[in-house]
């Protein structure tokens, strides 16, 4: 036997046959070189029903084993356990995902010509709800199809799903998943074999499908609504990993930092960002404010800074760092000319372009004697009126005030070029320009794509 695939289960009727049949549909033949090991989580579903089902169809290829307490981690656990002795390579696959036709083909001859490779990783695709490209994707996008994650410090990865692993690395009793974490377990674990590996593969012809569920009742969304998703994350999950960096090289490496604040970002959604106060009274949010502050403790101000994020996010988490959870105000990095003012509606009417335009307060905060003007060769247009807009908060903390930062303007037709001004103490600074012929021109082109189409 090739490949062992660990799948855990939970309510997932809706999906787990397309999951299965991912596999048995491999360009590899499946009778002679897979196995799938099915751990139902107790649902109270069909699921095991139809993990009996393949059971009775693939008897040689199925095993099926049950636990009465749902708990990922447990499942993943039993699931190591039952794969034969046989096989070389295990998988993991969750039960509302899918893989490729040709994943695992493609992921045994990534480990046959790269032999001292033990821990390789599929691309991950959307589908579903959403569609497109998983975000650390871009590891994919040069040549390269191994990482050393010292010098590669920002090819992170914490996706259980599409991870596959030579057996004898898992075989080792110390690298199981934590059953004490709800979530990040499977980062947790990934990342403590790469610490010791130092080095992880990139299957690039292989693909690992997402599925973002319409009804966001996945494990991933569930997860926040729990306390363990905030306190015990941060001891369980980012400190303990930096612990095992620091027994391995003696320091925390820019790997692990790197990845503890890239994922730390998902705390910064909107969507995210305040369901901490249903789920949390006031003391367990305070308890998570200074273990945050010890995990950026940890943290290089230079690693976040080359986050991907929003200025004011890495000012607060750097303002935390520096100054505890009993901070006045932030530390401010960003300059006003980051600034950028958008057009977010716009239309002809009378000779005159109406536009509504707001400023992104990225980098800067709006106060009310803070006003924003249009010059067009030299001459100031007319500003119908200005708007406050909503602040914009981490949790509760005001990190960028809004005042007057939404503007409507009537744009004479001839003053198609022009530039947006922030005027603030006395000062003015030249924003962005605009150049609505180029903004007409667009909008013609797509209307003429959408009409070929």
């Amino acid at each position: 036997m090739l490949f062992s695939i660990v799948m855990p289960v939970y309510n997932a009727d809706t999906y787990l046959n397309e999951a299965i049949e991912s596999i048995l549909r491999q360009s590899l033949d499946f009778k002679k070189n897979v196995e799938i090991i099915l751990i139902d989580n107790n649902s109270d579903d069909n699921s095991l029903e139809i993990c009996n089902y393949y059971l009775r169809k693939y008897p040689n290829n199925i095993k099926v084993r049950k636990i009465e307490e749902p708990n990922v981690s447990v499942a993943r656990n039993v699931g190591i356990k039952e794969c034969s002795k046989s096989s070389s390579f295990i998988g993991f696959i969750d039960s509302d995902d899918k893989i490729s036709k040709n994943t695992l083909r493609e992921v045994y001859n990534f480990f046959e010509r790269n032999i001292k490779v033990n821990i390789a990783v599929l691309p991950i695709y959307y589908f579903d709800a959403r569609k497109g490209s998983h975000s650390l994707n871009y590891r994919f996008e040069d040549k390269i199809h191994t990482v050393n994650i010292l010098e590669k410090y920002n090819f992170v990865h914490y996706h259980i799903g599409g991870v596959f692993a030579r057996k004898s690395i898992l075989d080792n009793k110390k690298n199981i998943f934590n059953p004490n974490l709800s979530f990040w377990e499977d980062a947790l674990l990934i990342n403590q074999i790469l610490i010791q590996e130092k080095e992880y593969g990139l299957v690039h012809k292989g693909k690992y499908f997402y599925r973002k569920r319409k009804n966001n009742n996945s494990l991933v969304d569930i997860t926040w609504y729990k306390k363990d998703r905030y306190t015990n994350l941060l001891q369980e999950g980012y400190l303990k990993l930096i612990k095992v960096s620091i027994n391995e090289f003696g320091y925390v490496i820019d790997y692990v930092q790197y990845l503890i604040i890239y994922h730390m970002k998902l705390y910064f959604f909107k969507k995210y960002n305040n369901i901490i106060y249903q789920v949390l009274n006031n003391s367990e949010r305070l308890e998570f404010f200074q273990k945050l502050h010890d995990v950026l403790e940890y943290i290089d101000e230079k690693i976040i800074l080359e986050q991907n994020f929003k200025m004011y996010i890495k000012e607060y988490l750097i303002t935390l760092k520096r100054q505890g959870i009993e901070f006045d105000k932030l530390i401010n990095f960003g300059e006003i000319t980051d600034e950028k003012v958008i057009i977010v509606k716009w239309k002809f009417t009378k000779g005159y372009y109406e536009i509504f335009a707001i400023l992104s307060n990225e980098y800067y905060s709006t106060n009310k004697n803070d006003h924003i003007f249009i010059i067009s060769k030299n001459k100031k247009l007319r500003i119908i009126y200005e708007r406050d807009l909503k602040d914009l908060k981490i949790w509760d903390r005001v990190v960028r005030k809004r005042n007057n930062s939404l503007v409507k303007a009537k744009i004479p037709i001839y003053a198609l070029k022009f530039s947006f001004v922030l005027s603030t103490n006395g000062e003015n600074f030249y924003i962005n320009e605009v150049n609505l012929l180029n903004k007409l021109l667009d909008k013609v082109l797509g209307k003429l794509i959408f009409f070929k189409k």
